[in-house]
């Protein structure tokens, strides 16, 4: 079964932002084009070349970035809209695209100026990779020498540079410490010339992001092209001091609603011409109703928290006002339960499309992998409830950095 424009429209509990002419104005006119290029980019394994192009030349790809380097700094509700939208027409290219915007982002926010300058002002600013400190620096003259092994470059088919994390080395190989006594790290970057794609990217879902392993193989690195020690932004508005956790966190949010909301689209298209005995057509049995409404639920539910979530924290900080560590809370516990959220919905729509769901190139089959795919993110993991509920409750023994869950993926082990 080829890719078919989605059949239904969900209206959210929250309305859409309406920008005329603007963001998501734009990303509308280039979802047909994801939605017949969808089935290819995954047998290719990699977003459409012609997507892509079409979403950098309508500044897509910089709603993340800041100002100064051209970027929109978009506000979160705005980014919510936009990846969702992708991420509807197909997963893959959504999920893609939201991983190299908030790499993008976040690199143009926290790299000193002309490392940061030097990426916004290349051919191809686009940044993908991870960034836990699985590689290793060596501080030389005039910067550091860089190496290491990393997972997961979602969009690295379409990077010019690849991020990565490191743990900063003395000249005998041993772990240098920051002032806390901790070992230091840094997160920068690498051209695409110094890294090698490994492969390794066969899976059930997700398949078209192209999330490769790669090797950034070992080279010398101006000390402009990484941050060491710090994570709070350089530049920018409210949209990176409300924490740069921000960006990866809407992305994860908006992209598990947009391939919930495609799979309950194209379930009310197929439950008004399948038939099953020995009730009929299916949209004319109750269960089936039932299961509707209470799948509808759980979307529109997912989607107000999002978006009420990351606007609450974002006005804050735009105002001047506190950034509590409730808020912070809300925002990774509102985009985990976006994710749990898609794959139960997408689950429960899979085994009530009985064998149409079944057949590969069904697009309900494809958002069952896709959203199960994204289900296994370590950024969206059980943890974040965890460490949530620590902040909720006022767990005795709570620092700074644990309330701190919009600036680190993971809080320390609580101390007795």
């Amino acid at each position: 079964m080829t890719a078919s424009q989605p059949t239904a429209t969900l209206a959210g509990t929250v309305p859409a932002a309406e920008h005329p002419g603007g963001p998501l104005d734009a990303v509308r006119k280039i979802v047909p084009l994801v939605i017949e290029r969808a089935d290819q980019a995954e047998r290719d394994i990699r977003v459409d070349d012609e997507v892509m192009n079409r979403l950098v030349a309508a500044g897509t790809m910089m709603l993340m970035a800041p100002r100064k380097y051209g970027g929109a700094e978009a506000e979160p509700s705005v980014l919510i809209d936009v990846i969702q939208e992708l991420s509807r027409a197909d997963g893959s290219t959504g999920w893609a695209i939201m991983a190299c915007m908030s790499g993008t982002g976040t690199m143009l926010t926290l790299l000193p100026e002309g490392g940061a300058r030097a990426i916004a002002e290349s051919p191809d600013p686009t940044c993908a990779g991870q960034a836990p400190p699985t590689g290793t620096a060596r501080r030389v003259p005039g910067g550091f020498e860089v190496r290491g092994l990393f997972s997961f470059a979602s969009g690295s088919a379409h990077a010019g540079w690849f991020l990565g994390g490191y743990r900063i080395l003395d000249e005998s190989g041993e772990p240098v410490l920051d002032a806390t006594g901790r070992p230091s790290t840094a997160i920068g970057v690498v051209p695409r010339g110094g890294v090698e794609l490994l492969g390794c990217w066969d899976v059930m879902g997700l398949v078209a992001t192209g999330s490769y392993d790669y090797e950034v193989k070992p080279q010398f690195v101006e000390e402009k092209f990484l941050r060491v020690d710090g994570m709070d932004a350089l530049r920018g508005g409210p949209l990176y001091t409300m924490g740069l956790k921000s960006l990866p966190g809407v992305g994860h949010a908006a992209f598990a609603l947009g391939v919930a909301q495609r799979a309950l689209e194209e379930f009310a298209a197929l439950a008004a011409q399948k038939k099953r005995p020995p009730s009929g057509v299916l949209n004319k049995n109750v269960a089936v109703q039932r299961d509707v409404a209470q799948w509808t639920a759980r979307y529109k539910a997912a989607r107000a928290f999002a978006h009420d979530a990351f606007t609450r924290l974002y006005r804050a900080t735009r105002d001047g006002g506190r950034r509590t560590p409730e808020m912070q809370a809300d925002c990774r516990v509102a985009a985990t339960h976006a994710v749990y959220m898609a794959a139960e919905v997408t689950r429960d729509v899979y085994l009530a499309s009985g064998s149409e769901g079944l057949r590969n190139g069904h697009i309900i089959q494809r958002c069952f992998r896709d959203a199960h795919a994204a289900s296994q993110h370590l950024f969206t993991a059980e943890h974040t409830y965890v460490d949530a509920g620590r902040i909720y409750l006022g767990t005795p023994g709570l620092t700074p950095l644990h309330s701190e869950v919009m600036t680190y993926t993971f809080a320390p082990p609580l101390m007795d």
